[in-house]
Formats: structure tokens, C-alpha cells, sequence
């Protein structure tokens, strides 16, 4: 209860859109890594459907949005205690110019979305030793 009034003064002094950021607290939780054949990137949002997430690419930007609904809204019901988090969410990351924008893609499965992004063929660079004289 202490933690929800704490979070709602933070959200009101804040403001809405900044509040969690401020905290430190990222929804959707997500992992970036890559391989050698691609960047991954992996959100957790469980309870959402894949028809609630929009996935687009903005310039070298990934953006990640959607709406997790609260299946109890407007059912009468007055929360004892709420740790899961409902409503709009976005989180955005740049892409490195070594990945193919043109190149991804996303799939959703049991609240695990999953997006893959192609290194780019043209951008693979060998490292080259530069001597020093």
C-alpha cells in the first residue's frame, strides 16, 4: 500500500509520462543481445495480446508500444494489494548503423515478443589492425 501512495506522489509531482523512468522502473522488462548473425531483443508482456503491440522503426529508432488493459476494470473490485502494472507502455532503442532496419522481424508468443534484426551485409567490417609510427 506504502509503495502504490509513494508512486502515485512521484507520478503527480513527475508527471505521469516520466514518473517510472525517473524511478528506474522499465516496463516492459526487455534483453538485447546479439550474435553473429543478428541483434535480439525480447520484451516481456505477458497479458497482452499481439494485436495491442505496435512495433516501428523510426529513422535508427525501435519503438516498442502498446496497452496492457486491466481485466478488472470497472468490475467492482477495490485492490488490497497491485505490483502488476496496467496501461499504456513504449520503450524505444536506437539501433547500431551495423544492423539492417530493413531486416527485421517479430514474433509473439506466450507474452515473450521476440524481434530479430539483420546485421547488414554491406556494414561488415573486418577489423583492421592501424599501425603506429
Amino acid at each position: 500500500m506504502f509503495n502504490l501512495k509513494f508512486q502515485e506522489v512521484v507520478g503527480f509531482l513527475l508527471g505521469p509520462e516520466s514518473a517510472e523512468e525517473r524511478l528506474g522502473v522499465c516496463y516492459p522488462a526487455l534483453d538485447v543481445y546479439e550474435n553473429s548473425e543478428e541483434l535480439c531483443i525480447e520484451v516481456e508482456i505477458p497479458g497482452v495480446s499481439p494485436d495491442e503491440v505496435n512495433v516501428e522503426v523510426i529513422g535508427r529508432s525501435l519503438i516498442i508500444s502498446g496497452t496492457k488493459k486491466d481485466p478488472l476494470l470497472n468490475k467492482g473490485v477495490r485492490y488490497i494489494r497491485m505490483e502488476r502494472s496496467f496501461g499504456k507502455f513504449s520503450r524505444e532503442l536506437d539501433i547500431p548503423e551495423r544492423f539492417d532496419i530493413e531486416k527485421i522481424d517479430a514474433k509473439f508468443a506466450d507474452g515473450l515478443l521476440s524481434i530479430k534484426v539483420s546485421i547488414a551485409q554491406d556494414n561488415v567490417k573486418m577489423v583492421k589492425r592501424i599501425e603506429i609510427e
